[in-house]
């Protein structure tokens, strides 16, 4: 640990904040406090050893893969109420975190550590799990306003598509059979889309619950179809969309096309104005479920702005440029966590940003009984 300062250790020590750091590539951990221990259940034994030797588990639930992405990148991350399994004796234990890996830089811009903080909240987060079961009554409202947002928000893109696609075609008088077969098709898809968004708020309106729908969905097909949309609503947009492993995700289609289009169409946006942009999709298997990725090289976000990206109506403060609501991501938020799962996201103003959606496997549940 040459770059860390031995004072700067003595403060981490006397913190009653979890801490960690881990020193190379290899995720080496090379300090840990007092607090950190007790949240490990684990002693001093595990220093100079690797994340993934040392926590086989974290790893399968993919933290390991976040740490590399953090170090690769030089992207902080920050999570909240982000469940976790540790194990105590013989004994395992779910419990919630919120936590931070931050990247420390050297002057080339090179990360040379990751210092790791962490909270316990599991009490607030099965407090206000609690909270939620003796008030679903109270959800109808929200769930009221999350089909308004729906209906004014999600349905406008296909819309939009679908009133490019027959403008086209009026215009055209002696064009290819071949050109107008792909208008069609994107105009079909389009509908559909709407079909399936109505369809999905239906049943929201009428059961109050989407989570955990147990059709499994393969994105092979969807997922380039979507791509496609996206980069018809913003035509600026001159670089590409590559797409890696997409593993089947359990739910809704109508409501993980709302989920991806959001997220992808953000990514091209906010991608629209900068030299060589690109988006890439990805996803891994882990424990408990599956993980995409979304990652983008546009204009990232203000870390002032990192703790309204999921409030209503609030956008970056860098993105007067872009036109938008800021819906789009807190209709995200609430879709995905009804399935028991998350979002997260980190970013770097001028770097670009990561979008880490989690989407948990039918019959898990994350809360011990």
């Amino acid at each position: 640990m040459k770059h860390i300062d031995l004072d700067f250790l003595l403060v981490l020590e006397h913190m009653p904040l979890a801490t960690a750091i881990y020193d190379n590539s290899n995720l080496r951990i090379a300090y840990v406090n007092e607090a950190m221990y007790r949240m490990w259940c684990v002693g001093p034994d595990i220093i100079g050893r690797g994340f993934a030797d040392v926590f086989p588990g974290f790893e399968k639930e993919g933290f390991a893969s976040i740490l590399n992405k953090v170090w690769v990148s030089g992207i902080t991350y920050r999570a909240s109420d982000t469940p976790a399994v540790i194990v105590e004796g013989n004994e395992k234990h779910i419990r919630y975190f919120d936590f931070e890996y931050k990247a420390l830089l050297d002057h080339a811009g090179n990360t040379y550590a990751i210092l790791h903080t962490a909270i316990d909240v599991t009490q607030r987060k099965l407090t206000a799990h609690q909270l939620l079961l003796q008030n679903e009554h109270l959800s109808f409202n929200n769930d009221l306003e999350t089909l308004t947002y729906t209906l004014s928000h999600d349905i406008k893109n296909p819309l939009s598509i679908a009133k490019m696609g027959i403008s086209y075609l009026k215009q055209q008088k002696d064009d290819s059979c071949t050109s107008y077969l792909q208008w069609y098709t994107m105009i079909s898809q389009a509908l559909t889309n709407i079909e399936n968004i109505i369809n999905q708020s239906l049943k929201l309106s009428a059961a109050r619950s989407i989570a955990n729908t147990p059709n499994i969905n393969d994105l092979t097909a969807h997922i380039p179809t979507w791509c496609e949309e996206v980069k018809l609503l913003h035509p600026t947009f001159g670089g590409k969309i590559t797409t890696g492993r997409l593993l089947p995700i359990y739910g809704d289609l109508g409501a993980i096309y709302q989920i991806f289009s959001n997220v992808i169409g953000n990514a091209v946006k906010y991608s629209t104005t900068i030299p060589y942009p690109y988006v890439e999709i990805y996803s891994e298997q882990i424990d408990r479920g599956v993980v995409y990725f979304i990652r983008d090289n546009g204009i990232g976000i203000p870390e002032k702005d990192w703790d309204d990206i999921f409030c209503s109506h609030k956008r970056g403060s860098n993105t007067i440029e872009h036109r938008g609501s800021g819906i789009g991501l807190c209709l995200t938020r609430r879709l995905i966590e009804r399935y028991g799962g998350t979002i997260d996201i980190s970013s770097k103003e001028g770097k670009g940003t990561l979008v880490r959606l989690f989407f948990s496997d039918p019959g898990i549940t994350t809360f011990e009984k």
